[in-house]
């Protein structure tokens, strides 16, 4: 089954020549390093021809040469001529007419996606949201439900399931985040001892040095990120991330450059392919990788290269999510932009929600999937830290997270699928999430998908499509067959429970901060009913816990209104 969202290409184009004079305002060709290229070689071609054969253009020097190899496995490289002596179009035009040359394009300028906002707030309300923050109850991502289901960590085979961050910057000691490691790697000694072709890449890679020495700067937005998409969870400190188990592959790949970025997806492609073509002996099982950052009001088709490696990526079994531009009155689909109106199917495009569930940032019907919480996120920053911040860079990481914990969920007919037919899998994966989204009325009819992530939905959609027993909400089919009624409750709800295992059961209500707020211990039974006095807790969700000296037999959320 393919998703049934999909984005459309040809409408883009026809948006584009409709609008024209629409479009020369707001997405003209973007600021770029003079005199750089990007360029896509065919396979088996030289650069040093391409180079040769441009070094003079209209009998006037250009000066041209191959500053770095982008990436091996694509023939991708970075070059430059001196734009003081030759017209930048005009040598544009002839690289692109070379015969050696697939793909050519300007080494465009990029930025963070992030509004920074000092705020500071106790709960996570993206995660589970009662209007603890004076937000509107639900308008979260439905975490704790699909916690329920799957915390991340390993598919059904076995695979160690690995996001990559294409940030800034890492803190690699944070507390709270758990972060790969190249193991076939020996660190510091200048040898590529792995030979993947990135020398002392055990932490990951810095596309920014071309080194393995991954740093911790400024801003700490590469931190902030990973730790939504991935910290660690139920640990007793900081926060929960969408997954509280997978390993964050941090890349330094944003640094204001297009080929600094575009070196940055190479390793990520890299490593998942080596995993790949070795059954898992080297390499990264990489499933998701997240973008916080892009160009804005810019054309994809003056950024061919990099849209071309979100579906090289796909093709290995790679999904991306990346955010796009922080104003809330841009319409993608018109005025453009790097790289959510990218075409390719196997890029996610994330828009951000706050805790009403109001769209605060860019749209396109046809360009922009989804929304995700994106306003006053608190998260990990360097120094073992924690703090608040705003923007589509903080929405685009719950939907990388989303992706690898539908990879978790335990189906071997999905593991086998993600390691056997994983360009499919991948889209299916997407149209899982694009299919489960809670509907939002400020997103109906300006996204793809016209709704707000779902995690939990689009665990759901994953286990009925390859028939896993998992997600069960029946009370008459649980294991312990517990029904909790009224609920919604403004004053008494009756519990009922059939327990199958003996011992005294304990019975505790706890709020969103992990606070008892009522007890009571019964003997085991076959089945027993009680009633509890609900109409002098404060409003919000609550979660029914049942256990005995075995640990946690039976749970159910109840709602106080």
């Amino acid at each position: 089954m393919l998703p049934s969202f999909t984005k459309k290409p040809l409408l883009i184009i026809i948006i584009i020549v409709l609008h024209g004079y629409h479009v020369s305002l707001f997405a003209q060709e973007s600021a770029h390093v003079p005199g750089d290229v990007i360029v896509l070689l065919k396979q088996g071609s030289d650069v040093n021809r391409l180079v040769a054969d441009c070094r003079m253009i209209e009998n006037q020097s250009t000066e041209f040469a191959a500053l770095q190899q982008l990436s091996a496995r694509l023939n991708i490289w970075l070059l430059h001529f001196n734009s003081t002596l030759v017209d930048e179009a005009k040598m544009l035009s002839a690289i692109k007419a070379h015969a050696s040359v697939t793909l050519a394009q300007y080494n465009h300028f990029t930025e963070s996606r992030n509004v920074p906002n000092d705020d500071q707030f106790g709960a996570q309300w993206n995660m589970l949201n009662i209007g603890q923050t004076g937000g509107t109850s639900g308008a979260d991502v439905r975490a704790t439900n699909a916690w329920d289901i799957t915390t991340g960590g390993f598919t059904a085979g076995g695979d160690t399931i690995v996001v990559a961050i294409d940030d800034d910057g890492f803190d690699l000691a944070h507390q709270d985040l758990n972060f790969w490691k190249n193991h076939q790697e020996i660190p510091g000694n200048l040898v590529d001892d792995d030979h993947n072709g990135y020398t002392d890449d055990y932490d990951g890679w810095n596309s920014q040095t071309s080194s393995g020495v991954i740093t911790s700067i400024g801003s700490g937005h590469g931190t902030h990120v990973a730790g939504i998409a991935c910290a660690r969870g139920n640990n007793t400190i900081g926060v929960a991330g969408v997954n509280w188990n997978v390993k964050i592959l941090p890349v330094q790949g944003n640094s204001g450059t297009e080929s600094i970025a575009v070196a940055g997806y190479g390793y990520i492609l890299e490593q998942r392919a080596r995993y790949n073509e070795t059954n898992g002996d080297s390499g990264a099982f990489i499933v998701a990788v997240n973008s916080s950052w892009g160009t804005d009001f810019a054309l994809p088709a003056n950024f061919p290269v990099w849209c071309a490696m979100y579906d090289s990526m796909g093709a290995q079994g790679i999904l991306n999510a990346a955010a796009t531009n922080n104003s809330s009155n841009v319409n993608v689909d018109v005025q453009s932009d790097m790289p959510t109106a990218c075409s390719s199917d196997y890029l996610i495009s994330v828009t951000n929600t706050d805790k009403n569930d109001n769209r605060t940032a860019a749209f396109g019907a046809t360009t922009i999937d989804l929304g995700a919480p994106g306003t006053s996120i608190v998260s990990t920053i360097p120094g073992n830290g924690y703090a608040s911040k705003t923007g589509t860079s903080m929405s685009s990481p719950h939907v990388a997270g989303a992706i690898a914990l539908i990879c978790s969920l335990p189906c071997d007919s999905l593991s086998n699928d993600l390691k056997h037919d994983a360009a499919a899998t991948m889209l299916r994966i997407k149209g899982f999430i694009l299919d489960g989204v809670d509907p939002v009325s400020g997103l109906d009819g300006v996204t793809v998908s016209g709704g707000r992530l779902n995690v939990n939905q689009a665990l759901l959609n994953a286990a009925a499509y390859y028939n896993c027993n998992v997600g069960v909400k029946d009370p008459a089919q649980a294991v312990n067959g517990i029904s909790v009624f009224p609920n919604p409750s403004t004053n008494e709800v009756t519990i009922t429970a059939g327990v199958r295992l003996s011992g005294n059961i304990s019975i505790a209500l706890i709020n969103v901060m992990g606070q008892v707020m009522k007890a009571a211990t019964l003997p085991g039974s076959n089945n027993y009913e009680m009633q509890t006095n609900v109409s002098d807790l404060p409003t919000g969700i609550y979660m029914l816990l049942l256990s005995n000296e075995q640990g946690v037999i039976g749970q159910e959320k109840i709602i106080v209104e």
